[in-house]
């Protein structure tokens, strides 16, 4: 009797628990252990084969090493690589038929660089990354499918941990899967290198598993707030990749809080040439205009995976459809050098303008026919296309130049291509589907100048249409721009196209946030104050008539931006610092950020902002000669992780001041302690009746 009793009180406890947990996760599923690590030799610990690690060493030589103290854990063993002669010459480790395809895989693992041969590096050839690459169809593939801690630059000597999600995707027979912990120097390997010494150790490769995450929907949804203020027209969006669809997290976030999104990088030109970059990845031949045309094959999988996934929610939820924006269709960066130059061979000189303008022509109509046209799949699902993107210097008022990374500039010597840009779009684009112009630090005044002189050049060629101004707002919590810079050049815009959009909204953090809990109350509440400013700069010049209809942020939650990674172009971060730069934090928790476009009398009890970062970038009419360009700023897209915390923070109050007393601290102890308790008590009752009830049914 006693055992059957027993029995029963550890089955009602367990399943009272469960119950208890169910409660509190609000239909989230439950934790479950990784899978096992699929790399070999993942410490290079003394004795064990460490062969597997020379995939790509070339002629450098990979040893297994020991230190005095440990790296982490009780871990002092590390693999070392040097004797490198080429960039490329790397830890890596064949992985086929150990990873299965569009599945997701943890990864972990420290790094150091020799501080010897890097203690004089500059920052571009200090930067490590993790970088796999995947051979399906004779067809290879470098550094996609990773998100998390993918790139970081490195401080000499001292070990640096990565971690993050890969989720490999082929196409065809696939041949090869390689993992790389890879630092290659300058220009993807191209460019100089220190090709010194480096030490690397702890490498996990897991399968992904479920965990607890809890989605607050005791919160208002954005696509309700916002609109509900600005009417049921504006547009509250994120941008979000395919590695974002296995995140059940942050699709409930969006599909919650957002009425459109943008595709961050699945649409671009590289995507739809399977990231084929460095040759072209086949040809066929089509008709054009009544002529045959050689043209690169395209591949509609990566864009039709997330489009696929959006038409299914519209379908199954028609009061709350989610839009799309179409990006980018004309871009210096992100498009296969390829492409630009005769035969598609890169090695080939620059095509002639009017071989490029009937390539140009072809990829537009294509593009707008697959996914806008009558007979698509996804017509109507489409509410604009950013035709042409950064095309317009930064420290002065004229378009980029060859100088400036532009082989569109390069083949055209002027703005034929993008007034071409524009006339395809308006004569193939779905006419519902509006066509805009994004650029990055347009709130400089010179450059301001440039854009207004790019939108007045496409509204008065013949043929075209522009419907609107995309300020992408990589802008920054502490600095610039000033409300009355954004004000100023929202006003000038729109007094061309009439329309104006933020596209890209983030804020790079302060100076003052190092990513730890000592300052991240301050900085999330400085930053809620800053998008408060500027929500309420957008309200008032709609109250004066600047039709500003779209604000998007550029990624879901934070440990997701792009900001988290190393990147070398304007504006971007280090890789060094932590960032915090969305609504959401990295626990799917609202911010005060997210406070700002709800309730910004949640943001009262905010403290003062912090002093001026020394890191913001200045409009350079007022700091710099027009010779000294500010470096470009990429639109490069958040590297989102499939990565789920299993620690959960309750951000979403954010004006309750806590107990500071001597004797605070312990008194919320022991309320949490007796609440515990009553917890576990409570779920014992429940779980009791539940075994009862099951019992009574055999």
């Amino acid at each position: 009797m006693r055992k059957r009793w027993q029995r029963t009180l550890v089955a009602a406890l367990t399943a009272g628990l469960v119950t208890a947990a169910g409660l509190a996760c609000s239909g989230c599923c439950l934790a479950a252990e990784p899978g096992p690590n699929l790399v070999k030799c993942p410490d290079f610990a003394e004795g064990e084969d460490i062969s597997p690690w020379y995939r790509d060493r070339g002629n450098a030589t990979i040893t297994a090493e020991a230190g005095a103290e440990p790296v982490y854990g009780d871990v002092a063993s590390y693999g070392k690589i040097t004797g490198r002669t080429t960039n490329y010459e790397c830890f890596s480790q064949d992985v086929t038929g150990l990873v299965e395809k569009d599945k997701d895989y943890v990864y972990s693992f420290y790094v150091m660089l020799d501080a010897a041969d890097y203690g004089d590096a500059p920052s571009q050839q200090r930067c490590v990354e993790i970088s796999p690459y995947i051979t399906a169809d004779g067809n290879t593939v470098y550094s996609q499918g990773c998100s998390g801690t993918v790139s970081q630059v490195l401080e000499p000597g001292v070990w640096t941990h990565f971690t993050g999600t890969y989720t490999p995707t082929w196409s065809g027979e696939l041949e090869q899967v390689v993992i790389r912990i890879l630092e290659q120097g300058t220009e993807y390997g191209q460019g100089e290198g220190v090709m010194g010494t480096y030490y690397m150790t702890g490498m996990e490769l897991r399968a992904q598993e479920a965990q607890v995450s809890v989605i607050q929907t005791d919160v208002p949804r954005l696509r309700d707030a916002v609109p509900g203020e600005l009417g049921e027209a504006f547009t509250i969006g994120t941008s979000i990749v395919n590695s974002d669809l296995k995140d059940g997290d942050t699709m409930a976030l969006v599909t919650r809080h957002f009425n459109a999104i943008t595709l961050g990088n699945e649409l671009k030109p590289d995507a739809m040439f399977g990231y084929s970059n460095q040759k072209c990845p086949g040809t066929e031949t089509v008709t054009l205009n009544g002529e045959s045309l050689e043209v690169p094959k395209m591949d509609y999988s990566r864009a039709e995976r997330t489009l696929d996934a959006i038409y299914d929610w519209n379908q199954n939820h028609p009061d709350d459809l989610i839009k799309v924006r179409g990006h980018v269709l004309v871009w210096h960066s992100q498009t296969p050098e390829w492409w630009f130059h005769e035969d598609y061979d890169p090695d080939k000189p620059y095509a002639d303008t009017d071989t490029m303008n009937r390539r140009l022509e072809w990829y537009i109509k294509t593009m707008a026919e697959h996914f806008t046209g009558q007979d698509s799949k996804y017509h109507g699902m489409f509410y604009g296309w950013d035709v042409v993107n950064e095309a317009v210097s930064d420290g002065v008022s004229r378009y980029r130049n060859a100088a400036e990374n532009s082989s569109w500039w390069a083949v055209y010597q002027s703005n034929e291509f993008i007034i071409n840009a524009f006339r395809y779009a308006n004569q193939y684009m779905d006419p519902a589907v509006e066509l805009y112009y994004n650029d990055y630090n347009e709130w400089f005044t010179a450059k301001r100048a440039g854009i207004v002189q790019l939108l007045k050049d496409v509204q008065e060629a013949e043929g075209t249409r522009i419907d609107g101004m995309g300020m992408q707002g990589h802008y920054q919590t502490v600095g610039s721009p000033t409300m009355e810079e954004f004000a100023k050049a929202a006003r000038a815009y729109a007094a061309v196209v009439g329309q104006v959009q933020i596209t890209e909204l983030d804020m790079k953090a302060s100076s003052n946030y190092d990513g730890t809990e000592a300052t991240r109350e301050a900085e999330f509440a400085t930053q809620g104050l800053r998008y408060r400013e500027l929500y309420e700069t957008v309200k008032s010049l709609r109250e004066e008539g600047v039709n500003i209809s779209n604000i998007t942020l550029w990624g879901v939650v934070d440990k997701n931006s792009w900001l988290q990674t190393f990147n070398a172009v304007g504006g971007a971060a280090d890789g060094k610092n932590k960032q915090c730069p969305l609504l959401f934090d990295d626990d799917y928790q609202v911010k005060p950020a997210y406070w700002a476009f709800v309730d910004g009398s949640r943001l009262e009890a905010a403290e003062e902002k912090p002093e001026e970062s020394e890191e913001m970038p200045a409009d350079p009419a007022e700091t710099t000669s027009a010779a000294e360009d500010p470096a470009e700023e990429s639109s490069a897209e958040s590297p989102a992780s499939d990565t789920q915390s299993q620690v959960q923070e309750n951000a979403s109050v954010q004006s309750r001041e806590p107990d500071t007393s001597a004797s605070g601290g312990s008194r919320v102890g022991l309320y949490a302690a007796l609440a515990a308790v009553c917890v576990v008590l409570a779920a014992g009752a429940v779980g009791f009746v539940l075994v009862r009830r099951k019992k009574d049914k055999k």
